[in-house]
């Protein structure tokens, strides 16, 4: 005579199954970075398109230099910017030279002495026009390069080379400051390491780079840049340092200002410079 079992539902299958998505889940975590890459590192190839002499421009990388015609690349546009006009970039060493025109001489004309006197009283009491002041705009200080690795309106960061050197970033406004200890303070922005969160496990994977930014606005003041070489894998003694601070205003106008210094290990932390931020982001870098 048969026995009738009972159905059950968590079997060695379905357990299988479970385990086996959960491990997929954390795996994906794990190996998938959620940061953006160090400043300046992130493009391969930057390509310039001189649509007036039918040139291309190009700086490629030692990782591109072996490709040969017929290798396969994956391209990937992540930005894109016009050409400087003409009236914007008059001095063109390529250009082709323009032929000389002849000169003409004008043709005499006589003019009797008192006319000519009067004219010439009425130029003298003339007062001379003064040029009108340059707009205060962004044109004179327009970014080029690189902007930050994750979209920002304020971004004020630093790299370094070496991934075995710990390097911190103090973004300070009066006697508060946004750093890896304070990570988020709303006055001044949001610390950010551009390091892959692993959230499962509470930690981050160590990057080069660190960052304090503003994302919904931005945020007028007066801010201090301080940097610490804390600690170092290789005992090295001191770091060079890069770094920029940049803003992007609600009309999509960029401007940028690198930076550099050398940090000396367990010294105090260092000055780096001030920022005078108005709301239209059109900052003043002073570098200490």
């Amino acid at each position: 005579m048969a026995r009738n079992r009972e159905p059950q539902i968590f079997n060695i299958s379905f357990l299988d199954v479970i385990c086996g998505a959960l491990g997929a889940v954390i795996f994906l975590f794990i190996a998938v970075p959620k940061g953006g890459a160090p400043p300046g590192r992130s493009n391969q190839l930057n390509v310039s398109i001189d649509t007036t002499h039918r040139q291309l421009f190009a700086t490629i990388s030692d990782s591109l230099a072996g490709k040969r015609p017929g290798d396969t690349l994956l391209v990937v546009l992540t930005d894109y910017k016009p050409m400087p006009g003409i009236s914007e970039c008059p001095d063109c060493p390529s250009c082709p030279d323009l032929q000389p025109v002849a000169d003409i001489e004008p043709a005499r004309i006589t003019t009797p002495k008192r006319e000519r006197a009067g004219k010439d009283s009425a130029l003298a009491a003339k007062p001379a026009e003064t040029p009108p002041p340059p707009p205060d705009n962004f044109k004179r200080s327009k970014y080029e390069g690189d902007p930050p690795a994750v979209p920002c309106k304020v971004s004020i960061e630093i790299n370094w080379a070496d991934i075995g050197d710990n390097v911190d970033i103090f973004v300070c406004k009066g006697n508060k400051c946004v750093s890896g200890g304070a990570r988020e303070i709303r006055d001044i922005g949001q610390w950010d390491s551009g390091k892959a969160k692993t959230k499962f496990f509470g930690s981050d994977l160590r990057t080069t780079q660190e960052a304090v930014r503003q994302f919904d606005k931005i945020l007028p003041g007066e801010y201090k840049v301080y940097a610490l070489f804390k600690e170092s894998a290789k005992n090295n003694t001191s770091v060079r340092i890069r770094g920029l601070v940049y803003s992007r205003n609600d009309q999509g106008e960029e401007k940028g200002e690198p930076f550099g210094a050398t940090l000396q290990l367990k010294a105090p932390r260092v000055l780096i410079g001030t920022v005078q931020m108005p709301e239209n982001g059109a900052f003043q870098f002073t570098k200490n």
